[in-house]
Order: structure tokens, then sequence, then C-alpha cells
């Protein structure tokens, strides 16, 4: 049916059980009303009223037509109603995929907050370091590193970070220090990847005066989860290249030392990603609006 006006216009005639109370209520003509149920009647391919001088009256087959029509005409109302009730409250669930490090440092604590605020919205948390598909995997936001690939993808930058080298003082004490990024090929890296992904160097650049240089990496061990990289720096296992806000404590209370100070990875952005929807739930981007500011709130701290 390519007329849904057709449609009301039928059930209003039924009843209204005339044309021009069914005009009046839809703010038409009576003739604009004729025309329509002629147009359904031809499409349909049957009569569905049967009409004299002074009154019209519905068919057998136009009544049982104008009982399955009411019912698809109500359940279309409650489908907006639905969709009119999640743009103006927060209900529902939002279903995220994000990295462990950025779920450990930020993502939980934010959804903790925003929960206090909206008690009735749900989430869904997929905590991968790999890229996810947004639509077959029905994520309604993800959190992505670097430039995307998908221009399909709507993205809005949460804050600029880069990684750093670090390691444990006690693993520093094993080696000869670092004096240059090209020493770091002798050195055990604790690299991330998975099946299908294997990382065999790191790209750095120098703060001071800019160079680039992709340093081949001695792989030590690897893993797909930033958590577990990061605690393997801890124990002493190698060096890591690790954001540099998910390690600021362990630097201060002396857990970590960062190497090699002057050499990190090129600046990145950080953003929040969704699909390109033309129109979204309330939840979905009030959620969004809400974790940028949370994290860029505890950076600043």
């Amino acid at each position: 049916m390519k007329n849904l006006d057709d449609l009301e216009a039928f059930v209003r005639v039924v009843d209204s059980s005339d044309f021009s109370s069914a005009a009046r209520s839809m703010n038409v003509t009576a003739g604009a009303i004729s025309k329509q149920i002629k147009r359904l009647e031809g499409t349909l391919g049957v009569t569905l009223f049967k009409r004299t001088t002074r009154k019209i009256r519905v068919t057998e087959e136009g009544m049982q037509i104008y009982e399955c029509i009411k019912r698809g005409l109500n359940s279309i109302q409650e489908a907006y109603n639905i969709a009119e009730q999640g743009r103006k409250t927060l209900t529902g669930n939002i279903a995220i995929s994000s990295p462990s490090t950025f779920n450990d440092y930020f993502l939980i604590e934010a959804i903790e907050k925003f929960k206090e605020l909206h008690p009735n919205v749900s989430f869904y948390l997929d905590s991968s370091n790999r890229v996810v598909d947004l639509y077959s995997d029905g994520i309604d936001l993800a959190i992505r590193s670097g430039e995307l690939s998908d221009s399909q993808l709507i993205a809005r930058k949460i804050f600029e970070q880069h990684r750093v080298l670090v390691c444990s003082p006690y693993y520093f004490a094993k080696i000869t220090p670092p004096s240059h990024a090209q020493d770091l090929s002798s050195l055990c890296g604790l690299i991330f990847g998975y099946p299908g992904y294997n990382s065999t160097s790191w790209t750095l650049e120098n703060i001071e005066n800019g160079e680039i240089r992709r340093i081949p990496i001695k792989k030590s061990m690897s893993s797909d989860d930033g958590i577990a990289l990061l605690n393997w720096a801890l124990q002493g296992h190698g060096i890591a290249l690790r954001e540099s806000w998910s390690i600021k404590k362990y630097i201060s209370s002396g857990e970590l030392i960062n190497i090699l100070p002057e050499w990190h990875e090129p600046i990145s952005p950080i953003q929040i990603v969704r699909t390109s929807r033309n129109s979204i739930p309330i939840r979905i981007s009030m959620f969004s609006n809400f974790l940028i500011e949370f994290c860029r709130d505890k950076l600043n701290r």
C-alpha cells in the first residue's frame, strides 16, 4: 500500500458513516475523501461502500477490510508512540563496544554515574579491543582509537591521546637502559595482537624534533587485552606501549618507569562512534554527551 492516508480516510468514513464528517475530521474536502476512497477501491479491487443519494453503507468485504486496517493503523500509531516515548524519556538499552583499558579507567565509572541519574536505562558492554561491526552486531556506540576507515559511521572526538613506553623498575634493572628508540628492538616487547593481526613493530615519534621511526619489536608476550599488557609490564615481563592516561598513577607510585620519554606513539583521537542513522534515541545522544564530558573532566583532575 503506497498511501496510508487513503487507509486513514477509509476508516474515518466508516467510523462517521458519511464523507462530510470524515472530511472535517481530516481537514480536507468531501471531494478529496471521495477520490481517496475510489483510489483505495481501485487498489484493492473491491467495492467498499454501497452508495445512494442519501447515505453510504459499508459492504461486507469493506467491513472485513475495515477491521484489518483499523488494527493495522492502531499498531502503527503504537509504534510511533513508542518511538516518541524513547525520544522524550530515558529508557531502554544502550549497547557499547569498548576496549578494556578505556572501560577500566573511564567507561565503567561513567555508566555508574549515568545510571544514578537515569536508572531506567540499561547497558550491554562488549569489552573488546577488536573492531566490531556496529550494524551486524547490534552495537549502538563504540569507542575507537585513531581515524575511521568506515565513512558510514559518525564519530565524535572525546580527546586526543598518545601511548608511551613503560616497564617496571624490576625489568629496567635487568637491562641496559636504551638510549635511542632503535635500542628497543633487542628488548622484550609486550605487544597488542590477536589471531589475524600480529604487530611486529611500533611507530614512534620524537617529540623534540618530530622524527618518526618504525621500530621492529621482539615479541615476548602478546594479547588483545590492554589490561593484560599493563599487568605484564607491572610484573616485569618487558616493555609495553600504553596510553599515557592509563599509566599515570603507576608512574606516580613508581610501579612503572616511562623510558625514553622523548619518544611516544604519534597523537591520535579517541572517539565515540555510532551508525549513520538519521534519528537516534535520546538516551544514546545524552549518554554520548555525558561520556565525553565525564572523560574530559577526569583527564583534567
